[in-house]
């Protein structure tokens, strides 16, 4: 009896070794990452289900919670686990009908139902092929990717602040929202932007959302610059020898960290955004073929953001990545009325009048000399560029 209790004992101590050993292998190993979301409540009252939610506090979702806030000026804020949020406004009320993520983040499915009154959700700006963010009210769903949104259902509508949303009702009918084209929900005709500013929009709500998406930014930029070497070593890491397996490893590496990028950079830092587009080039090269076409389009939208950084050189490295992944993308029908809606060709002229302009007035008194060949590089600058962009979009 005795060496049974002993050996009893015995089993116990090993389990607990291995489990303790197990735990520290995957900290240190496997790269587990946390795949909750939570909702906080930031001001006033809000419950998950029956809970009330204490304030500051985070509160961990799960699936088929119910989050609603209550009294006036109210606001609570789930943070998804793929660093996108949701802000409810008071007398808000949600119901959480999908939360799946894949380790690594390489399948994301996020869905939830705005059953009263409003939401402001920021989308991270790029998410793979199988993956989705969803919003669903009345017979109405919203799909979205690298998007910025809202919906009012008390003032039915639903308006892009950044990029689009694809809305389809329950009839499958399916329209494209492009941004500041505010749309009504109940016959889904788009709203005179004049008249949805002047007498629809929430303008409080609006600004609000602003302030908060402005701080998170900040705040996650901050934390990304300790990261910042590691982003560019992985940017550069060599892939032509690496096997099946490990290239699948760095594949979903690569992308946790680009949307982690995508999300945090403006239109004030070119570094920023050249990492971005180099992180996602390496992405491109060693993406399942399922993926490949969602990262192509994907460059057409930084072609806006070149001409915001100013980063004209990425322009020509977002142009050719795009040429040489056409069969991903239609040329015609994708990329040049996007170049026609950005006003691609007016904003480079633009900027490049403007410095020479700038050389020519800061030389104007000194050397006509330079003058007059300020005058030339003004014209073969020109030629050369739109030859440059022709070639490369017509090739």
């Amino acid at each position: 009896m005795q060496k049974i209790e002993n050996k009893f004992i015995y089993f116990i101590l090993i389990l607990l070794v291995f489990i303790i050993w197990f735990s520290i292998y995957i900290s240190l190993f496997k790269k587990w990452v946390d795949r909750s979301s939570y909702v906080e409540l930031i001001e006033w009252e809000a419950y998950v289900n029956d809970i009330f939610l204490v304030k500051n506090q985070k509160h961990k979702l799960t699936l088929n919670d119910v989050v609603k806030t209550t009294k006036e000026d109210s606001l609570a804020i789930i943070e998804w686990w793929d660093w996108s949020v949701t802000r409810l406004w008071w007398n808000t009320s949600i119901q959480v009908n999908e939360l799946y993520v894949s380790n690594n983040k390489e399948k994301l499915n996020i869905s939830f139902e705005l059953m009263n009154w409003k939401t402001w959700s920021n989308v991270v700006s790029f998410v793979p092929e199988d993956s989705y963010f969803k919003q669903t009210f009345a017979d109405t769903e919203a799909a979205v990717r690298w998007t910025v949104f809202n919906v009012d259902l008390e003032k039915d509508y639903l308006y892009v602040v950044d990029h689009k949303v694809d809305l389809t009702k329950s009839t499958w009918e399916t329209i494209e929202v492009e941004e500041k084209k505010p749309i009504s929900l109940s016959n889904f005709t788009f709203i005179q932007l004049e008249e949805f500013i002047k007498n629809i929009r929430d303008n409080a709500f609006d600004e609000l959302n602003r302030k908060f998406d402005i701080e998170l930014i900040n705040k996650l930029k901050l934390e990304l610059q300790s990261k910042i070497n590691n982003l560019i070593a992985l940017s550069n890491t060599k892939v032509d020898n690496l096997s099946i397996e490990d290239k699948k490893e760095l594949y979903n590496e690569l992308l946790s960290s680009y949307q982690e990028l995508n999300f945090v950079w403006s239109e004030d830092d070119s570094q920023l955004f050249d990492l971005k587009l180099s992180i996602k080039e390496k992405l491109l090269n060693i993406a399942p073929e399922n993926e490949k076409q969602a990262i192509v389009e994907s460059f057409i939208y930084d072609l806006k953001d070149s001409i915001g950084t100013k980063s004209y050189d990425s322009l020509e490295w977002i142009l050719t990545v795009i040429n040489s992944n056409s069969q991903y993308v239609n040329i015609k029908e994708q990329v040049l009325p996007y170049l026609e809606k950005i006003n691609l060709w007016d904003s480079l002229k633009e900027s490049l009048l403007n410095n020479i302009n700038l050389l020519k007035s800061t030389f104007w008194s000194k050397d006509t000399t330079v003058i007059e060949k300020l005058s030339e590089v003004e014209d073969a600058a020109k030629t050369v560029i739109w030859d440059k962009i022709n070639t490369l979009i017509n090739n």
